[in-house]
């Protein structure tokens, strides 16, 4: 055999013997999530639809602004949190980052109400809307940014800040 192969074999095995010491002695063994490159441009992209998609709506008029005439947004946000969420929750990642998708996906629903609401109530989504939704996705992308920069980094994630609850709730005010 040459030597990688023996060096290998010798590693695996030094990992599994202190593996199984520390759970003779009661030591608790924890693995660390690895960092996740596809997710983390997967996040990326789904950050530019969503900023691409709250500067076309500023400053718009209907029907340019309607739900209706902006539909595949939600369309494609829902199928790209959906791919993330189940990349998620396949991998080792801890509830922290699970909690983050879903935020995120409780503010495209928050948006999407609030688009909605203004559709029946025959407006466009005002400005000072569209910057309180901004808002919220900056919170959540900059937690989950934090949280694959520290893996990245092979730091605890638990270095990263949480996301906050969606703040975007139609009709709220920040």
């Amino acid at each position: 055999m040459n030597k990688a192969v023996i060096a290998a074999r010798t590693h695996w095995r030094t990992a599994c013997v202190v593996t199984l010491l520390c759970a003779a002695a009661g030591c608790t063994v924890r693995w660390t999530p690895l960092y996740d490159a596809t997710l983390d441009k997967d996040v990326t992209d789904f950050q530019q639809s969503v900023e691409t998609y709250l500067t076309k709506l500023q400053g718009q008029v209907k029907p340019g602004c309607t739900y209706q005439n902006n539909l595949d947004f939600f369309q494609k946000s829902s199928v790209q949190l959906a791919l993330m969420q189940t990349r998620v929750n396949a991998s080792q990642h801890s509830t922290q980052l699970q909690e983050i998708i879903q935020s995120l996906s409780n503010t495209v629903k928050d948006l999407q109400t609030l688009q909605q609401i203004d559709d029946k109530n025959d407006k466009c989504i005002s400005d000072a809307a569209i910057a309180d939704t901004r808002s919220a996705f900056e919170t959540e992308f900059e937690a989950m940014l934090a949280y694959e920069l520290a893996l990245k980094a092979n730091q605890p994630p638990s270095a990263a800040p949480a996301a906050g609850k969606s703040t975007a709730a139609p009709g709220a005010k920040k």
